[in-house]
């Protein structure tokens, strides 16, 4: 038996207009995916921040973000149990934490 190739076969390229069609898919499938836990955990939690208690309106309310509690984006139960709505300092800081924790103890690449 020949070894197997590694290639990408021919066949298999997409052109670019398939390319760009897949891309556009993925990225509306995300967008409806955001779109309907957002609205929830706004409508559940409020528009405030749950780490600094910052307020919202409709004027920075695209400033409220929704933070997974157990980082999988697609749990995402009716009652809201795995969302916290932070605002973008704080979710930032939710996701970094553990950058500089990884660094001082010498880890080559954090998790």
């Amino acid at each position: 038996m020949a070894p197997r190739s590694f290639r990408p076969s021919p066949r298999r390229k997409k052109t670019p207009e398939q390319a760009a069609a897949a891309m556009e898919q993925a990225l509306d499938a995300l967008r409806k995916r955001k779109q309907g836990y957002r609205e929830r955990s706004l409508a559940l939690h409020g528009w405030i921040c749950g780490r600094c208690a910052r307020e919202f309106d409709g004027s920075n309310l695209h400033l409220l973000t929704v933070h997974h509690r157990d980082g999988n984006h697609d749990y995402n139960p009716p009652d809201g149990s795995n969302w916290e709505n932070l605002c973008v300092d704080c979710h930032e800081a939710e996701h970094s934490k553990n950058v500089l924790a990884h660094w001082l103890a010498g880890d080559e690449k954090p998790r």
